[in-house]
């Protein structure tokens, strides 16, 4: 009995430990310069701080990384595109990013970014996400 006892803690000791990876594959890079900027946020510190973040070169038409150790929860990710390698994002008029950005679920934002709540994914085993990064225009008048 007690070795059963002792065995059913252990799995389940396991089971809260368990940590997984996430692959990020992005596409939409048109411009092979610069580096694509990579952020996981959970929901505490959505676009303030991350908690699992990565830097790749951009030289192909789509990008991959593996983020290990991963634990289970819900989270949110942005990718940008600095092209100018300067490590930020470049806006103009009011604030609007003139780089190519990207959210989990291919959210996008109508005032601003998306909230946390559209970008959200749940990651409870190894999981690949897709983002397509993405230019703001302005719409044009009628």
């Amino acid at each position: 009995m007690k070795t059963i006892l002792f065995m059913f803690m252990a799995l389940a000791a396991s089971a809260v430990c368990a940590q997984h990876k996430l692959t990020i594959v992005v596409d939409g890079i048109e411009k092979m310069e610069g580096t694509i900027m990579i952020a996981v946020y959970d929901s505490t510190g959505f676009l303030k701080k991350y908690v699992y973040a990565s830097i790749v070169k951009a030289d192909a038409e789509e990008a991959s990384v593996v983020i290990e150790n991963v634990e289970p929860g819900e989270y949110a990710v942005s990718v940008m595109h600095d092209e100018n390698g300067n490590n930020k994002l470049d806006t103009g008029t009011f604030g609007i990013p003139i780089e190519k950005t990207g959210f989990s679920n291919n959210a996008r934002g109508k005032m601003g970014p998306p909230a946390f709540k559209d970008c959200m994914i749940k990651v409870e085993d190894d999981s690949v996400i897709y983002v397509t990064l993405w230019k703001y225009t302005m719409p044009e008048a009628e």
